[in-house]
């Protein structure tokens, strides 16, 4: 229907979500928006526009901001970028820091303490196939307007897709082409 959504199928368009099934629930969370169940408001509120899903790495900071107990901006910026990283030492001491945070302003906010447990552990395992939501819309709007070029004016696609391949592959284009 949107941007967001060719972004949301591009990136879960790839191993780890594939592996675990999100794809297919993704498309059954499209179709059924009122049986996706959200844990708290502020958790529809970041992911409703992914079908419930935790998709993009923004998405895990913005809720640990708006759930943790005095979490920052920046200190939920950090927490993203630890969860992409295998962490030790140091790395691991912040992220259980932010974890213990997290945990509480959920429990603050009415939620109990095995959901945030479980909403932490979401924020983990997403964290091997977590996509930047900037560079998903880009590569999104790129393919957009090569399916339309593509779809419209299939010549024109062609002479574009022939004129930027490396000499090197170029017969193997043109082979392609034919």
């Amino acid at each position: 229907k949107n941007i967001i959504d060719i972004s949301a199928i591009t990136s879960i368009y790839r191993p780890g979500p594939l592996s675990a099934g999100v794809d297919r629930q993704y498309v059954k969370n499209k179709r059924n928006p009122d049986d996706v169940h959200y844990s708290h408001e502020i958790v529809r509120e970041v992911t409703e526009e992914t079908a419930g899903f935790l998709i993009f790495q923004e998405q895990i900071a913005l809720l640990a901001h708006k759930l943790g107990k005095d979490i920052s901006l920046d200190d939920a910026n950090k927490l993203r970028k630890l969860l992409t990283k295998k962490c030790s030492g140091k790395g691991l001491e912040e992220k259980e820091k932010i974890r213990l945070k997290f945990v509480k302003g959920c429990v603050d906010k009415g939620m109990p303490t095995d959901t945030a447990d479980k909403l932490w552990q979401n924020f983990e395992y997403f964290s091997g196939y977590g996509f930047n939501k900037s560079h998903a819309v880009s590569y999104s709007i790129l393919s957009y307007q090569c399916a339309w070029l593509f779809n419209y004016y299939p010549e024109c696609w062609m002479a574009a897709f022939l004129d930027k391949e490396p000499e090197s592959r170029k017969e193997a284009a043109i082979s392609l082409a034919q």
